[in-house]
């Protein structure tokens, strides 16, 4: 049998890990490179931020999620050189591989907008970790009466129901407290409907206006005025707030890449949509947030990526289809925004069913990220009954 390859994955996220764990399960020498000691699953700081779960739930130690034989180097990457085959870490390490696998996730903005540094170190956020969203929580738990605003700096933001569930989980806690009228929920969104597509805008605007939360489309923020408590949009208009929590811009990694234009202008790596490689080189490829595929930045279209990343690397001709499966949930039930490169999200019913589907994919988290082969036949039996072609013909 020939040698394996040496691969180096940048980045101990969900998509690193699947691509990385992947390869390892086939006899590949693999080496991850992570800042952090501990893996967060993101969407659970919306639990943090808006029901007051324990950070703990969602947080793991990285070591614990890489398979035996994987190194695991602790470290910042600072600088990729993808002509030299090497990467530089901030403490001076240097790296080289054969095969380069970039995980790096999005970086948050918060000089973009005015007043958005300000505003997350007053309350918080859903988006920046689990410290954030426990302030988050202090902030709004702590409201009797007045208005909580959940809004966006930008139409481009990892996972598009984010601020829809945020705004249906605090909804969903105000009822339980008797709070909910006393203290309003507002919605402001950079779109002309509910939702960034009109056909399922026209499904979720009914459950929006039964929890009680009140909806301002075109509302892209602009700056803040944290001492007066205002929102400013783009688009002309204000919003005032007693808490606030805003989706900041986000941009690439804030790593230097040499050659420039292997990234885009906002810092995405350039791939190709179908297999993920990096633009001009066959050895090099960019997985989850970090690059600029036409399609939402959610953790299965990182862990689906990771997946053909791995397989391509062993020499299979497979191929990413920009899939999605987005949750969005409300008070006991839930539904799927599913799309991918051919079809834009298709119509779907909210049900409680799929509330269930979606803990049992949180359950499943951990394990699918240890040991994705294992997984994977389970995934794809899912992604193939629930394909966009499939759905957009049957309904779900």
């Amino acid at each position: 049998m020939a040698e394996k390859k040496q691969i180096l994955v940048l980045g101990g996220g969900a998509g690193g890990l699947i691509t990385g764990n992947l390869l390892a399960a086939h006899g590949y020498q693999v080496t991850i490179v992570e800042k952090s000691d501990y893996h967060l699953f993101q969407p659970g700081m919306l639990w943090i931020a808006f029901q007051g779960h324990s950070p703990e739930r969602y947080i793991k130690p990285v070591a614990e999620l890489v398979k035996p034989g994987v190194e695991l180097v602790k470290g910042v990457v600072s600088e990729i050189n993808l002509a030299d085959r090497l990467v530089r870490l901030s403490d001076g390490r240097e790296y080289s591989y054969e095969y380069l696998v970039v995980a790096l996730g999005a970086a948050y903005d918060y000089d973009a907008v005015s007043g958005n540094k300000e505003l997350l170190e007053r309350f918080g956020d859903f988006y920046s970790g689990a410290e954030h969203a426990q302030r988050l929580w202090q902030s709004f738990s702590s409201l009797r009466e007045g208005t909580l605003v959940v809004a966006a700096a930008d139409p481009s933001y990892k996972c598009p129901p984010a601020p829809h569930k945020a705004a249906f989980l605090a909804a969903e806690t105000l009822r339980k407290k008797g709070l909910l009228g006393k203290v309003k929920v507002v919605l402001a969104l950079p779109f002309v409907h509910e939702y960034a597509s009109k056909n399922l805008a026209e499904i979720i605007a009914p459950k929006l206006k039964e929890a009680g939360i009140e909806v301002r489309t075109m509302f892209t923020v602009e700056s803040i005025d944290v001492e007066n408590k205002k929102l400013y949009s783009l688009e002309g208009e204000e919003l005032s707030f007693d808490v606030a929590a805003l989706i900041p811009v986000h941009r690439g990694p804030l790593v230097k890449v040499a050659p420039e234009d292997a990234v885009d202008d906002d810092g995405y790596f350039k791939v190709d949509k179908h297999t993920l490689r990096i633009e001009g080189y066959d050895d090099a490829y960019a997985v989850g947030d970090c690059n600029n595929t036409p399609t939402s930045k959610t953790g299965v279209t990182a862990h689906l990526g990771g997946e053909v990343v791995a397989e391509r690397i062993m020499g299979y001709d497979a191929v990413f289809t920009g899939r999605t499966n987005c949750p969005l949930v409300t008070d006991g039930e839930a539904l799927f925004v599913i799309s991918d490169y051919e079809h834009p999200p298709v119509d779907v019913r909210f049900s409680k069913f799929k509330r269930l589907l979606e803990d049992m994919f949180i359950a499943m988290y951990w394990p699918s990220l240890r040991d994705p082969e294992k997984w994977s036949p389970l995934f794809r039996a899912y992604f193939e009954a629930t394909s966009p072609e499939k759905l957009a013909q049957l309904g779900w």
